[in-house]
């Protein structure tokens, strides 16, 4: 395969990849309606592991043990860390404004490779910075219609434990098949999130209406076990500074099915903070 291709291909998959994180937002609001946060969360995980692990074991790929400890890390991070901060914080704030503060990773993923890859963020890069954190607060500074700023920062949490994600998972991509690496993060990530979860809400019920149940399969397969994947082959052949742009599909998918499919609002100063938001991250990925 052709680099040019091939680069085309991680392209399409940060893209798609983008939309089905997006689609994430509203389609947990519709689960919230019989399950708990970290019983949508536990739904997910187990649906993704159960999919994913079989295909992975057949390929005969296994974790060398010195990678152990990453390998839990990485999934310790990406999963109880960043869903249940960001499925908590999405019971108490909208879909499209939760969304959008997710906009703010790929401006952290910049400050991030500073800090500990060595690389140069620039005058421009640090304005853009600022102007996101402007934007950030844009967009929580006005509690109304469902909108939270406590919701709010539960997932902007959620976002600070993404970048840490993204570094690791990057390691480890450059060691695995991206379907192994993608695969073993996300069993381990959910063997220690099934004691916290159930301990915070206990079993989940069986007994779901269809629209819960066609929504939980969406996130399991779709927003969880596709997207990861289709994300993690696309980071094998990008820096993770480049394929961060790729990250702003997702808020602008989030908040226009917000808009769309739950009626919410997003006022002047949510619209003007979201655009920040999007609009720096573009830049800080497109200068890296």
């Amino acid at each position: 395969m052709s680099i040019r291709r091939r680069n085309r291909l991680a392209v399409a998959a940060f893209i798609v990849s983008g939309v089905l994180w997006g689609a994430g937002f509203p389609f947990g609001k519709y689960a919230f309606a019989q399950l708990g946060p970290a019983q949508v969360v536990l739904f997910r995980f187990v649906m993704a592991t159960a999919v994913m692990v079989p295909i992975a074991w057949a390929q005969g790929v296994r974790p060398a043990r010195r990678d152990l400890p990453l390998f839990v890390v990485a999934g310790v991070v990406t999963v109880p860390v960043t869903y249940l901060l960001q499925f908590a914080g999405l019971t108490l704030t909208t879909a499209a404004s939760a969304s959008l503060v997710m906009g703010a990773t790929p401006p952290l993923l910049a400050l991030a490779a500073v800090a500990t890859r060595g690389e140069r963020l620039g005058v421009g890069g640090w304005i853009a910075v600022a102007l996101s954190s402007v934007g950030v607060l844009l967009v929580v500074g006005q509690p109304n219609g469902g909108h939270s700023w406590v919701g709010d920062f539960l997932v902007f949490l959620a976002a600070v434990a993404v970048v840490g994600a993204v570094l690791m998972t990057k390691d480890l991509v450059g060691r695995y098949p991206a379907l192994a690496a993608t695969t073993y993060i996300i069993a381990f990530g959910t063997i220690t999130l099934a004691p916290v979860a159930l301990l915070w809400e206990g079993l989940p019920s069986l007994h779901l209406s269809a629209q819960v149940w066609g929504s939980v399969l969406l996130l399991g397969l779709g927003s969880t076990a596709l997207a990861n994947l289709l994300y993690n082959w696309g980071l094998a052949h990008f820096d993770a500074s480049r394929a961060g742009v790729y990250l702003n599909v997702e808020p602008l998918v989030g908040a226009l099915l917000g808009v769309t499919m739950l009626g919410e609002q997003l006022g002047p100063s949510a619209a003007l903070g979201g655009a920040l938001i999007v609009g720096t991250a573009l830049y800080i990925s497109r200068t890296q």
